[in-house]
């Protein structure tokens, strides 16, 4: 799965772009500022970053320059901004941009950009992805660096349920977690949230769980059982 990462301080405009880009097949995560997005790229080897240049915390060409030194040309930028000066644009092409769109572009035009430049990169072998490892005897999730988290009885039967499929659709889900099988789609999203941001806190290492539009949770890494 081609993963994505978008860095746009707009919430509404990055939430749209994550949800076209989920339904379109890639996995995509979201970033606001500078400092989140360099967190991301130092755990993941992002395909592809849009990026915009006006952020709180600086200006977008700074990270640009940033991703063309580690990782070269194997990893596209796609400069989505609302700056429409011919300096910026030019600026953000000199550091290596491989393309420039302004903000109204349509999400269409947006994700048909995305698929041009993926073809335009060079082939080099993929990097390994990191495994995560559940403990169902012991009731934790072993991030790749070796953290242990401790898991709640719901958060372990979420992510047994993970292990092993693409996709686990939401009647899956459903009749997994819940008691008699009531479990609505928004506990099921504050389940995943609440997860996420748990594992995050305690061992810096987001835990990839995956929206699939229209289907249900996937998880973008390797994941063993024992």
């Amino acid at each position: 799965m081609t993963r994505l990462l978008i860095i746009e301080d707009e919430a509404s405009l990055r939430d749209d772009l994550i949800a076209f880009l989920e339904a379109k097949g890639y996995a995509v995560t979201g970033a606001g500022t500078l400092a989140e997005a360099r967190q991301h790229l130092a755990r993941t080897a992002f395909e592809l970053v849009v990026l915009d240049l006006g952020l709180p915390d600086g200006h977008g060409v700074r990270l640009l320059t940033e991703i063309r030194a580690q990782r070269g040309l194997h990893c596209g930028v796609v400069v989505l901004t609302s700056h429409q000066d011919m300096e910026d644009k030019l600026q953000a092409l000199e550091a290596g941009s491989d393309a420039y769109l302004v903000k109204h572009a349509s999400l269409r035009e947006i994700e048909y950009t995305i698929r041009n430049v993926l073809k335009r990169l060079p082939v080099s072998p993929p990097p390994p992805t990191p495994e995560w490892t559940l403990d169902q005897r012991g009731r934790v999730l072993i991030t790749p660096s070796g953290h242990k988290v401790a898991l709640t009885p719901k958060e372990l039967a979420l992510m047994a349920l993970l292990a092993g499929v693409d996709v686990c659709d939401h009647d899956r889900l459903a009749k997994g977690l819940g008691d008699g099988g009531d479990f609505n789609t928004g506990s099921l999203t504050t389940l995943v949230r609440r997860l996420r941001q748990k594992v995050d806190e305690r061992t810096g290492e987001e835990p990839p769980i995956r929206a699939v539009y229209g289907k249900g949770y996937g998880f973008a890494a390797p994941l063993s059982l024992r």
